[in-house]
């Protein structure tokens, strides 16, 4: 924080030079000649008057410097307030408003020394008529002096004017009462232009005393003031050391984070690569694997395609023997007939018979008639092997023969 300082210093600055000093004013009081009084009281009151002025002109002048200052420090404590931490704020904040402090109070006594000039400049105007007076006076005074001395000189040169004795009498000693009367009003105005300087003079000592006093006040201001800026520059500097450091080490831990994610980047990217030749190598085996998969497939349906191709020659071949094989078997299946009707003829007619004479001889050869036609019809339940063992061999060779082939590779 730089808060700027230069209202204190241009405060505690002295009266101007060009100003008249009391010794010296004092001094042409007293060696001012008596002859030239009237002169000299004109003078000075015109010099005192010039250097009220010019001290009017210097304090306004002065007055305005410290408020562009004081409107200076304000911007720059809204600048830096908006650009400070919160930690720094209130120290900020408190140099302000001593700085602040102390220009409002040098505003304040500037302001009331240019009211004070302001009324002894009046004062002065208005106190300036009666040695106008003196010198309008005193100037008829001397246009008096000049005529009477010519006359006396002339009346007295003329010689024999005896009666001219009474009235020059009378005439000198109306100049000497009118000349009387004249030094009075003259002494009574130098007393009060006397009196009047020694009030001036009154006021500006008790003037310079105070302007000692708040030079003295403002320099200890200052020294109070440039310690506490330098105690806010050094905690300023600590500060912004602080804030240094932490930036170096956020800067360092900023660093270290963009290493990790970049080295964790680079293993990502070469996972990827590594995973993209495993995917590529896996996809390349199993389409290897499908494809020889695929050639099996191929193979199994030629294969099937061959073998289907042979069981429908086979069918064909079938078909063209089957009513070949249809026709054996029938011609055998009649032979069989005729040799069991053979045979049971031959058994009827080797039995005697008596044997039919019987209801019950009768019922038992029909049964054995029904139980054959059954079994002739219950041909297909009985499995092939119990079929075989009452078939003939004849008959099972014949069977062989007809069975159609196998539908295996």
């Amino acid at each position: 924080m730089v808060l700027k300082v230069e209202s204190t210093k241009s405060s505690s600055a002295t009266l101007p030079t060009n100003l008249p000093s009391y010794r010296s004013l004092s001094s042409f009081c007293e060696d001012c000649p008596s002859s030239h009084t009237s002169f000299s009281d004109g003078e000075l009151a015109r010099n005192v008057r010039e250097g009220v002025k010019h001290r009017i002109f210097y304090l306004s002048e002065q007055l305005r410097v410290e408020k562009a200052s004081r409107d200076e420090n304000t911007m720059s404590y809204l600048k830096l307030v908006s650009k400070a931490d919160r930690h720094q704020a209130p120290h900020i904040r408190k140099a302000f408003e001593r700085v602040n402090q102390r220009t409002s109070a040098t505003i304040a006594h500037i302001e009331r020394k240019l009211y004070q000039c302001h009324q002894q400049l009046k004062e002065l105007e208005e106190g300036c008529s009666p040695t106008s007076s003196v010198l309008k006076v005193g100037s008829g005074l001397d246009s008096h002096k000049q005529p009477s001395g010519k006359v006396s000189y002339s009346k007295l040169s003329k010689p024999g004017g005896e009666d001219s004795l009474p009235i020059n009498v009378a005439r000198s000693s109306t100049l000497e009462s009118h000349l009387s009367e004249m030094q009075q009003r003259k002494f009574s105005d130098k007393k009060y232009v006397a009196q009047q300087q020694k009030l001036l003079l009154q006021k500006m000592k008790e003037e310079l005393t105070e302007a000692k006093k708040v030079h003295a006040s403002f320099q200890v201001s200052h020294q109070s003031l440039k310690e506490s800026h330098m105690i806010d520059v050094q905690r300023i500097l600590e500060s912004l050391q602080e804030k240094k450091t932490k930036q170096s080490l956020m800067e360092k831990q900023v660093n270290d984070h963009l290493q990790r994610y970049l080295d964790e980047i680079c293993h990502l990217k070469q996972h990827l690569a590594c995973t993209e030749e495993k995917m590529a190598y896996l996809s390349y085996e199993r389409a290897k694997e499908i494809w020889d998969v695929m050639e099996i497939f191929k193979s199994r349906i030629t294969k099937l395609e061959t073998l289907q191709q042979a069981t429908q020659l086979e069918m064909m071949a079938s078909l063209r023997t089957r009513p070949k094989d249809f026709l054996f078997r029938f011609i055998s299946l009649l032979l069989t007939l005729t040799t069991i009707l053979l045979v049971v003829v031959s058994t009827l007619c080797s039995c005697p018979l008596p044997l039919l004479s019987s209801r019950l001889r009768i019922f038992i050869v029909f049964m054995i008639i029904g139980l054959g036609t059954l079994a002739w019809q219950k041909r297909h339940v009985i499995s092939i092997i119990d079929w075989q063992a009452w078939v003939p061999f004849k008959w099972r060779q014949d069977l062989k023969d007809a069975k159609p082939p196998s539908d295996g590779h």
